[in-house]
């Protein structure tokens, strides 16, 4: 009798194993049931592709339900011994064993319950991104939980966001709803499954012994825990699926945000992923990225791989005295949205016109894919890295930055912005790099408006008409740069025109009428401004920080590199207009973000001589067409891919795949069978891969500028 009953308990914790392993599974299985919906709405997969992103999935799906299990498990024996101690255990009693179970069951429900949240926040998140829990959305979280340096709190932004959206409930609660509701029904179907078909199975199966079935259910678990695959979650990572759609979907999300976690901690830039790539010898990468960023020019020290002569280019244009600068990054800016009609409402009628009477940079692209990223790459032309932002984790380290360099030539340089002052590290990384002032939502009116996110961007533009009007009354040449907040997500903008409201209701996508909200309220300040003769001996330049967030396109590759679709607009006041040095008309040449402050030192004659800037003088542009030969480095943490855009195209390389794509400068797609493709591919890639080995690795190892071996020289 005794036997059996010690049987009985082997026998009753193998079904315990079981079950909740299983029920781990169905849980996963249930949440990428419930986001093919989502994947459905963006291509509609044949169905080998359906079959193969679902199979693959559950292969993942069973590795996170065996380490799930697994740490259950050890909670469960961690009870048992706390209750009966190791003799217990040596004997395997049935005291012991009841434990166990017991304990087991615990420990299931709260891994489970785990289990269970993350796979909500990983709905939630798929839905706002096409994407699983990333390195991205840990940032966000790390902004979200980040100590307060101040009463106001530095993580305003990630607060505010996660409050806006919170408030939304229309947009999330039913979608919310629906997926409890798949939940409850997967996990009833289990439960009823096992009591009613599996139980009475395994009570008629009778092994020679308990070994057998202990051996099997091992096994079984061991294959589980291997995705049953011999390489194992790696297996998983490189799953030959084509659509990067379905690709996503097919990850697990708890494998997925565990490697985004673990590039968080040991985030290292270039080194971390080397052996993802066909890694050249980092002195070979140097000389590479040397020949592309600075042909013909002397590279002074070779602990410094970016730091050379900067001698300003021989055709380029030149001021004749040192005009302001207004620099105004317009959030989420994307150039695929300009001279675009929705009915009879034109979305940006001001920025349309302005770019006739500007040089216009159709083919001009962001850096990176976030605020941080582009402020970095524009203000300090430099390379975004590929893990955290360098605003946010290296904004102790040296740089040469614009606002600086301006400053020593007696400029007054302000930021303007509608949150808070410590914004992803923003005012530890200005106050070391140049910048006199920073004006953020504490030093606005009390009556500002705010919406979203913060203050609204017509009252941004209202007080940077004061400051400008401040500034021009002393006399002295000024920077000021601004970001604006209404065209971020959640698009929260005021309807006070009524093209604004109209295209808020009868168009879907909710950036669009914030986009004309923000281009009403920016032309009603700039005509203003010049009205009022505020933008004599001006310079103004408009961009955006990067393209739209979210993954919009037709084609798997547009919705990655519409990330970069950022415009750039240079305007010149009438006082600095002669055809010696302005001639608006749009311009084809490639540019990106760190081309920016060499452009705008040279065109004021104050080009340093030593600097290390990956960007060039573009001020021959201006006038004439010239540098034909220009390049753009592109960065994604979205998409975990590093790109390089050429006269050739676009060239991406995606970490997560391990493969290069490439498309037309228009983000058009290349078929792999085009002459030339191969030839192309193998004269890019390498430079495109040492521009990302020794962008990232100068970087952190603070060898991208020295203030104390260099600032003399300048």
């Amino acid at each position: 009798m005794m036997m059996q009953r010690w049987a009985d308990a082997r026998a009753s914790i193998r079904k315990s194993v079981l079950f909740w392993w299983i029920l781990f599974v169905v849980m996963q299985m249930a949440e990428r049931m419930f986001l093919l919906r989502d994947a459905f709405a963006h291509e509609v997969p044949s169905l080998p592709l359906l079959l193969k992103t679902l199979v693959v999935g559950v292969r993942g799906d069973f590795i996170t339900a065996t380490f799930a299990l697994v740490l259950a498990g050890v909670g469960a024996g961690a009870w048992a011994l706390r209750g009966h101690g190791w003799s217990g255990l040596s004997r395997l009693t049935q005291p012991f064993l009841l434990s166990f179970r017991s304990g087991l069951h615990v420990g299931s429900v709260l891994t489970g319950l785990l289990l269970f949240v993350l796979l909500c926040v990983d709905m939630g998140y798929y839905g706002f991104n096409r994407q699983h829990m990333d390195f991205v959305f840990l940032e966000y979280v790390g902004d979200l939980f980040a100590p307060a340096s101040t009463p106001d709190s530095t993580n305003a932004q990630a607060m505010r966001q996660t409050s806006a959206e919170l408030s939304e409930t229309g947009k999330w609660a039913a979608r919310l709803a629906l997926f409890l509701g798949i939940q409850a029904v997967a996990m009833g179907l289990w439960w009823w499954s096992f009591s009613c078909a599996i139980v009475p199975a395994l009570a008629r199966w009778r092994p020679g012994s308990g070994f057998q079935a202990n051996t099997f259910l091992l096994v079984a678990l061991v294959a589980g825990g291997a995705g049953f695959h011999h390489s194992g979650p790696y297996g998983i990572r490189i799953a030959p699926i084509g659509s990067m759609v379905y690709y996503t979907l097919a990850q697990n999300p708890v494998l997925f945000a565990a490697e985004a976690l673990r590039i968080a901690v040991v985030s290292r830039g270039a080194m971390e992923q080397r052996a993802n790539a066909e890694a050249m010898p980092y002195e070979v990468a140097v000389q590479t990225a040397q020949r592309l960023l600075g042909p013909g020019e002397a590279f002074v020290d070779q602990r410094y791989p970016l730091v050379r002569t900067m001698a300003a280019s021989s055709d380029g244009v030149r001021l004749p005295g040192q005009a302001n600068i207004l620099l105004v990054f317009l959030e989420g800016l994307d150039r695929r949205y300009l001279e675009q009609t929705y009915g009879e409402v034109q979305g940006t009628p001001f920025l349309d016109r302005l770019k006739q009477e500007s040089v216009y940079f159709e083919n001009f692209f962001s850096n990176g894919v976030q605020t941080s990223r582009g402020l970095f790459a524009t203000l300090c032309s430099a390379f975004p890295r590929q893990g955290a932002a360098a605003m946010k984790t290296r904004y102790a380290h040296d740089y040469l930055c614009l606002p600086s360099l301006l400053q020593r030539q007696g400029y007054r340089t302000e930021m303007v912005i509608g949150q808070h002052r410590d914004l992803n590290r923003l005012q530890s990384f200005v106050a070391r790099n140049g910048l006199q002032q920073l004006i953020d939502e504490g030093d606005f009116p009390k009556d500002a408006e705010r919406m979203g996110l913060g203050i609204v961007d017509g009252a941004l533009f209202d007080l940077c008409y004061e400051r400008i009007k401040q500034r021009q009354a002393e006399g002295r040449p000024f920077f000021l740069t601004t970001l604006t907040l209404s065209t971020h997500h959640p698009f929260a903008a005021p309807q006070n025109h009524p093209e604004v409201s109209l295209l808020q209701e009868r168009v879907q996508d909710k950036y669009v009428g914030a986009l004309r909200y923000t281009d009403h309220e920016l032309e009603r300040v700039f005509t203003r401004l010049v009205r009022e003769g505020l933008l004599r001996n001006t310079v103004v330049v408009i961009l955006g920080d990067h393209g739209r967030h979210e993954p919009v396109g037709s084609s798997d590759i547009e919705r990655k590199a519409g990330h970069f679709a950022s415009p750039l607009l240079i305007w010149m006041d009438e006082s600095l207009r002669t055809p010696a040095t302005y001639r608006p008309r749009t311009v084809s040449t490639i540019a990106s973000q760190v081309d920016v402050a060499p452009t705008l030192l040279a065109l004021n004659g104050i080009l340093p001589a030593v600097g290390a800037f990956a960007g060039r003088d573009l001020t021959c542009l201006l006038v004439r067409d010239c540098l034909p030969d220009q390049v753009a480095y592109l960065t994604s943490v979205y998409d975990n891919l590093v790109g390089l855009a050429s006269p050739d195209g676009l060239l991406l390389y995606s970490f997560s795949t391990e493969s290069f794509q490439e498309a037309t400068l228009n983000f058009e797609a290349l078929s792999e069978h085009e002459p030339g493709r191969r030839r192309r591919l193998a004269a890019r890639d390498r430079e495109l891969m040492a521009l990302y080995e020794v962008a990232n690795v100068a970087l952190d190892s603070n060898r991208l500028w020295s203030w104390r071996e260099f600032g003399t020289r300048l």
